[in-house]
């Protein structure tokens, strides 16, 4: 499986330390913690909901757009890649043709669109 190569030394070093919230962890209204297990331990995407609209930040489990159409490409980081595969397909099927801004935090511009299925594979609407 291709990988994107990172700079992150300390992920192997983290360990079981860090544990991911239970799902649907919900901080304040409108405001939940998703576990996003697979790239570094306690890996979370934040979802934010308000009436008429929403977004969700990836936080580390995409780190470039081509990841939208490969879910499969991971990154040298990602420890367990296999999990970090599929934690991105589940995120972008979460949010596919729904209207919900996806953020990716690791994008350069533009870091923001909406997800949209192409096929077997998704693509960002900036």
């Amino acid at each position: 499986m291709p990988r994107i190569r990172t700079a992150s030394p300390h992920s192997a070093a983290l360990g079981a330390a860090h544990r991911p919230p239970a799902p649907a962890t919900y901080v304040a209204a409108g405001l939940r913690l998703l576990p996003a297990p697979g790239h570094t331990p306690g890996q979370v995407a934040v979802r934010i909901d308000s009436p008429g609209s929403s977004a969700l930040i990836t936080g580390d489990p995409l780190h470039h757009p081509v990841q939208l159409a490969r879910p499969g490409i991971g990154c040298t980081a990602d420890t367990d890649p296999a999990m970090a595969a599929r934690t991105r397909a589940a995120l972008l099927a979460s949010v596919a043709d729904t209207g919900t801004l996806l953020l990716g935090s690791q994008f350069a511009h533009p870091t923001g669109g909406h997800v949209r299925r192409d096929g077997t594979a998704f693509r960002l609407d900036a």
